[in-house]
């Protein structure tokens, strides 16, 4: 095996890795996503419940509050994490791989080498900035009974005040 071949077989695994982590991050993702639903549905209808009994109590309040902040967790996943962006390939169209009157095959070996490089790193940066937002929204997901109980604790100082009801 030719120091080239080497180069191109350690470059296509290089570029396997990048995208096996793409299919790993969606896979977290839509399990984070699945979490969110299955949350902001019970802060929903716990919310709604507190409301149908014409109560407009703080709780029924924080606990809407904690619903809509869910919310925009979900819409901050999905459009940062499992949205279709671009993705390169993993090798170059065979209409390109032809050998140009002038150059030869090991000249057209190293273009396309340089060609792999350019696409393995546009994808390591896709995968960087998918892991970012989710572990973005992920430690926003742990804070979320702050959020709540700080709503909780914003909303009883007022009413406490007699501002509220």
């Amino acid at each position: 095996m030719s120091h080239l071949e080497y180069m191109q077989s350690e470059a296509s695994k290089n570029m396997d890795f990048h995208l096996q982590n793409m299919d790993n991050l969606q896979r977290e993702a839509n399990n984070t996503l699945t979490f969110l639903y299955v949350v902001i549905s019970a802060s929903f209808s716990g919310s709604l419940k507190l409301f149908s009994g014409g109560n407009f109590t703080i709780l029924a309040i924080s606990l809407s509050s904690l619903c809509v902040f869910l919310a925009v967790l979900a819409i901050c996943l999905l459009c940062g994490c499992l949205m279709a962006r671009p993705v390169k390939a993993p090798s170059n169209e065979p209409k390109n791989l032809k050998v140009p009157n002038g150059y030869t095959s090991e000249q057209i070996q190293n273009f396309e080498l340089e060609n792999l490089q350019e696409r393995i790193e546009f994808n390591r940066d896709r995968v960087a900035t998918t892991a970012w937002r989710l572990n973005r929204v992920r430690i926003l997901l742990c804070l979320s009974p702050f959020f709540f109980m700080g709503v909780l604790v914003v909303l009883l100082a007022v009413s406490e005040l007699g501002c509220l009801w």
